[in-house]
C-alpha cells in the first residue's frame, strides 16, 4: 500500500533527526512537525504496523531497514528537485524547499532518475546538502562480478562520453535498478534486465561501472 505524503514525511523527520544522533521521541518529532505529541504516536503506531519503524518510550522511534530506504528516496528526491529548480528553471532559492516538499511526494522513481542523470549526477544540493544515494549498502562491487539472478543498484559508471550517453538512452543510469540475467561462459558479456528491456554488457564495460547487490 501507497505511503501517504504525511507518513513520508514522517519517515523524513525520522531520518534527519537519526543523521544528527538525537532520539526520535514523541516530542522531539511533533516539534519537528508541528503537532502534538499524541498525534505522533498515533502515526508511530502506523509505522511500526507496517514495519517501518520500531518504537519504545525510551529509545524513541528508530528507522527499520524498510524505513530508511523509504525516507533517503524521499530526501534524495527532494535536493535533486531542488537542484532541477535553481539550475534547470532558475527558480528564486528561497522557494526552492517548499516547491520541493510538494513535488517529493509524487515524482516517480524513473523520474528522478532521469531528471539526476539530465543534471550530470550532482552530489550536493543549492543548500550545499549532499544528495544520498539510493542506498548506504557497502556491499559495492565491479558489475562482472555479480552473480546471475542478482539485483543490484548502479552506483557510478567511468565510460566516455558516447558510452555513456549510449546506455543513458537505454535507461543505464546511476541510481537505477537492474537484474543480472545471464553472464557468457568464457565471462566476456552479460545480460541485464531492469523488467522492461534487456541490454548486453562487455566485459571490458562491465568493469567500469560500480554497482550495490541488493541483500
Amino acid at each position: 500500500m501507497k505511503l501517504s505524503g504525511s507518513q513520508e514525511d514522517y519517515l523524513k523527520t525520522i531520518w534527519y533527526l537519526e543523521r544528527e544522533h538525537k532520539r526520535a521521541t514523541a516530542k522531539s518529532v511533533a516539534d519537528a512537525c508541528g503537532v502534538r505529541p499524541p498525534t505522533v504516536l498515533s502515526m508511530f503506531r502506523i509505522l511500526a504496523q507496517r514495519e517501518l519503524i520500531t518504537y519504545n518510550k525510551t529509545e524513541g522511534a528508530c528507522l527499520t531497514g524498510k524505513g530508511e530506504q523509504t525516507a533517503r528516496k524521499l530526501v534524495r528526491k527532494h535536493r535533486l528537485i531542488e537542484t532541477f529548480l535553481e539550475q534547470v528553471l532558475q527558480m528564486d532559492g528561497g522557494i526552492l524547499h517548499d516547491e520541493a516538499e510538494k513535488l517529493e511526494h509524487v515524482v516517480s522513481d524513473q523520474l528522478m532518475h532521469r531528471i539526476d542523470a539530465y543534471l550530470g549526477f550532482p552530489e550536493k544540493d543549492p543548500h550545499g546538502s549532499p544528495i544520498p544515494l539510493l542506498t548506504e549498502d557497502n556491499n559495492t562491487v565491479p558489475l562482472h562480478q555479480v552473480n546471475e539472478e542478482r539485483t543490484f543498484i548502479i552506483k557510478d559508471i567511468t565510460l566516455t562520453h558516447n558510452l555513456r550517453e549510449y546506455y543513458e538512452k537505454n535507461e543505464f543510469i546511476r541510481g537505477s535498478v537492474w537484474t543480472m540475467s545471464a553472464r557468457a561462459p568464457d565471462q566476456s558479456s552479460f545480460l541485464l534486465s531492469n523488467g522492461r528491456r534487456y541490454i548486453a554488457i562487455s566485459a571490458e564495460v562491465a568493469k567500469a561501472i560500480l554497482v550495490t547487490v541488493k541483500s
